[in-house]
Parts: structure tokens; sequence; C-alpha cells
């Protein structure tokens, strides 16, 4: 049987992903928000988008989404993606079963992103998290300006 054991400093490219969605009510107006940090700990893209009236969760995937559609654009093949949404990383973690439709599809499409990468790490923070409270606060400038 082969091992395979990934050491972070032994991979020559990593991208580091916060990503947030929020709602003001459930559904409601929303945004969603992501940041990319290089290996170097340099931070090489941030991103809001108000998404009009829908629901926290969706918004939360949908942050996910553009997060990895930016990554994409990168040579970073290794991604470690951090999210306050407990719902959203157990669901594409496979710990939680995707019982709507509508989120349905939007856990497909971060599957299918996420094949075109070597390796990704799914890890829920908690909203104290640094890198997460900016996305919190990029989200809700973004509302703001709605």
């Amino acid at each position: 049987m082969n091992i395979c054991v990934l050491y972070v400093d032994s991979v020559p490219h990593m991208l580091t992903i916060y990503t947030d969605g929020a709602s003001r009510g459930n559904p409601g107006p929303a945004a969603c928000a992501y940041i990319l940090i290089d290996k170097e700990g340099i931070e090489i893209a941030t991103y809001s988008e108000y998404l009009g009236d829908t629901t926290n969760n969706v918004a939360e995937y949908t942050a996910v989404i553009q997060a990895l559609t930016k990554a994409g654009e990168f040579q970073d093949k290794y991604i470690r993606l951090y999210s306050d949404s407990q719902l959203v990383i157990r669901q594409i973690t496979g710990t939680y079963k995707v019982n709507k439709p509508h989120l349905k599809i939007l856990y497909d499409k971060v599957h299918s992103l996420a094949s075109d990468f070597s390796h990704i790490t799914w890890e829920y923070v908690p909203r104290n998290n640094q890198g997460i409270q900016r996305c919190d606060r990029l989200c809700n400038e973004e509302l703001d300006r709605h």
C-alpha cells in the first residue's frame, strides 16, 4: 500500500482562500466575498459581489464558486479553503447530504470546479477567524452600497 503525505511546506504553489456569504433576512439582500492569499502570505485577489435577494446558504456557496473560479486563473493547484459555513463545508466534504435541489446545483458546480485542482482542503473556521471577518466586512460593505 502506498501512502502519500502532503506537507504544506513542500508544495511549490498553494493558495489559501477565505470565503463568506451574507444575507440580511433569509432570504433577503445578499452578498458574497473571498480573499485569495499565496504561499508567501501575499493577498493576490479580493472580491465581493451583490447577489440580490437570496438565502445565506446560496450566498455562502456562491462565495466558494467565485473563489474557485478565480483560483483557476493561477498556476497553484493546491488549495486550502476556509469558510464559516458548517453546512457548506459539511455538504462539500460529504458529511451532510444535500437535500435541497437549488443547493445541489451549487454543490455540483463546486465539485466540478474542484476537479481542476490537485488537492483541496476544505475547513470550517469560526466567524472570529481574521480572514472570515475580513470577508464578512466585504459582504457588509457590498450590502451597504445597495
